[in-house]
């Protein structure tokens, strides 16, 4: 017997063997990767329920103090807008104080037809006749203001035509710009 038929060798390790260490290796790795996917996903959404919950503590405060401010207000404001037949980008803002003066601020009014005149318009309800306030004129720009007195009475609404220069008792042309101010005055 030779030398070599007595030594017996080892096989080689078959190519179809699994690889002990990738294919143990493999799941575990996924499996970390998800539970570290799903720790941070509970960290984010923690961090989202502190943050919508800090902001809702905000927006509670903010609404506590807006309301703690209109009710010490000394001024309600109230928006006019363009009626159907008013400049569509026309606007107004009239304010009352607790009184019931006021002041009418007015933007991107053109300027009146000679001969006419803007005027504001006290409305009580729509069986009754609307009562007639003062008349103004804008600038260049559109703009003007007028003073609001305090001994018009009561009324509901308001709004704003061009009458005949100097002003009108009744109500001669469609309004151009109106508004609900119902609370503004007792």
């Amino acid at each position: 017997m030779t030398h070599d038929e007595s030594t017996t060798t080892a096989a080689p390790p078959s190519a179809t063997a699994p690889l002990f260490g990738r294919a143990q290796i493999l799941p575990w790795a996924v499996a970390s990767v998800a539970v570290l996917a799903a720790l941070a996903l509970s960290i984010w959404n923690a961090n989202l329920r502190s943050d919508h919950d800090r902001l809702q503590g905000r927006l509670a405060t903010a609404l506590q103090e807006n309301a703690t401010i209109r009710q010490n207000a000394n001024a309600s404001a109230y928006q006019l807008r363009p009626t159907e037949q008013g400049p569509a980008n026309a606007n107004a803002t009239a304010w009352f104080s607790l009184n019931g003066s006021g002041v009418l601020s007015v933007a991107n009014l053109p300027q009146p037809k000679e001969g006419t005149t803007y005027q504001l318009w006290y409305l009580t309800d729509p069986s009754q006749a609307p009562i007639p306030g003062g008349t103004f004129t804008v600038d260049a720009q559109g703009m003007g203001f007028m003073l609001i007195p305090a001994d018009v009475g009561t009324f509901s609404s308001i709004g704003i035509s061009a009458e005949p220069e100097g002003g009108s008792a009744t109500l001669s042309g469609p309004l151009l710009l109106s508004s609900d101010v119902s609370g503004a005055r007792g």
